[in-house]
């Protein structure tokens, strides 16, 4: 028997009393798990998503419920739960046959059911502890049509996703209609151009590229997937969004690294394209800073007033300021750590894994060959702009590699 359907068989003769916490609940007549695994399956049949499946949940069984994907992120909390379970533990109430009784952040206590589509992991369905036997014949009753949700996502997400990715790619590389027919054709979508905007970028490297690919196309607005990138337009709190969906897509994919970086805000689709552009290399230095999983251009810093300035301009002034180092690598990353801390000998060495007589030597060959000091105030901010300069040529010379 396919396994959407096994959890609902001779649901129909449990009854029971159950209410929330400082409510009496009615007794439910004969038959009402039935009515209700065929009213949920009509809300998910209708598209109204997995919010009203959950909703319609929590308030028969007066418990909060949480849909957790197969990596341990949250999907929909009625409770507005967030914390992530582990994959191993997502991974061990799959290989059983039974509901699984857990414990979510020491907070949540559920009892948690795998939901499959055919053979298709969706994920798990949680509903908050105490439960009886009535509340677990609507737990059951409920998964098949979270599955159901599941593969009409899969399906919409499929038909959607050729015209989506076309209006992604004309924002970013430049629309031939109308600015007053894109605006309108992007709010169909949801996007709303004439507001303030910026492009994001969100990248990720582990091996669950089908997977990756699932969460992008469940996300709420219009991407544009390329390799292992998504590219999209957000608004509103742009930090707290950006951080929102990067966190969400690192839960669904499990292993490897999500990335995440925005362009500049802007107002009008006629800029849009600019974002764009300016996300890519914002991406590109997010790339190079060990540690870091997002970096929004209003951080840029140095780097934002550098990104106007033409690459050539960029090539001759790194040329001018730091040239005679170029071909000695460790003593640029020397004079980077000197810099970034103000010229601290134990600081450095714990940074680069140096002893401190060598940083000395070091610095000493800094001076020599530069002709200055690099921590005179005026040299430290010409040797600091010189080495943003370079790192930005460097994600220029990627982006055209």
């Amino acid at each position: 028997m396919d396994r959407l359907s096994t959890h609902n068989e001779g649901l129909g003769d449990l009854d029971s009393t159950a209410g929330r916490p400082g409510r009496t609940r009615r007794a439910n007549p004969a038959g009402s798990v039935e009515e209700f695994a065929a009213a949920l399956n009509d809300l998910a049949l209708g598209g109204d998503g997995w919010r009203a499946i959950l909703g319609r949940l929590a308030e028969e069984t007066g418990r909060a419920a949480r849909l957790v994907g197969v990596h341990g992120a949250v999907f929909h909390a009625t409770d507005g739960g967030d914390v992530t379970m582990s994959p191993a533990e997502v991974a061990r109430i799959f290989a059983e046959d039974d509901p699984a009784e857990i414990t979510v952040d020491g907070t949540f206590h559920a009892t948690a059911l795998a939901v499959w589509a055919g053979q298709r992991r969706v994920g798990l369905l949680l509903v908050e502890r105490p439960v009886d036997e009535r509340v677990l014949a609507y737990l059951k009753a409920a998964t098949t049509a979270v599955a159901i949700e599941a593969v009409r996502r899969d399906a919409a997400a499929t038909a959607k996703s050729e015209t989506e990715s076309r209006l992604i790619d004309e924002l970013r590389y430049g629309a031939l209609r109308g600015t007053d027919e894109l605006t309108r054709t992007a709010a169909r979508f949801g996007l709303h151009l004439d507001r303030p905007h910026a492009a994001a970028v969100f990248s990720y490297d582990g091996p669950n590229r089908r997977t990756w690919s699932t969460a992008l196309s469940w996300l709420e607005m219009p991407v544009r997937q390329e390799a292992g990138e998504g590219w999209t337009v957000l608004s509103g709190d742009i930090p707290r969004e950006v951080k929102r969906i990067r966190v969400r897509l690192a839960g669904m994919v499990g292993d490897g690294t999500v990335l995440a970086a925005t362009g500049p805000v802007v107002s009008s689709p006629k800029e849009t394209a600019r974002s764009f552009r300016d996300a890519e290399t914002v991406l590109g230095l997010l790339r190079r800073r060990a540690g870091e999983n997002e970096l929004l251009y209003s951080e840029l810093g140095l780097a934002q007033l550098l990104l106007a300035v033409p690459p050539e301009r960029l090539h001759a002034f790194v040329e001018q300021q730091i040239g005679c180092i170029l071909d000695r690598p460790e003593l640029v990353l020397t004079l980077d750590a000197w810099l970034a801390t103000r010229g601290s000998r134990a600081a450095v060495a714990d940074l680069l894994h140096l002893h401190r007589n060598s940083v000395g030597y070091r610095v000493g060959q800094l001076r020599q060959l530069l002709g200055v000091d690099p921590l005179d105030p005026e040299a430290a901010h010409r040797l600091r702009t010189a080495l943003t300069a370079r790192e930005l040529l460097h994600v220029f010379g990627r982006k055209d590699s």
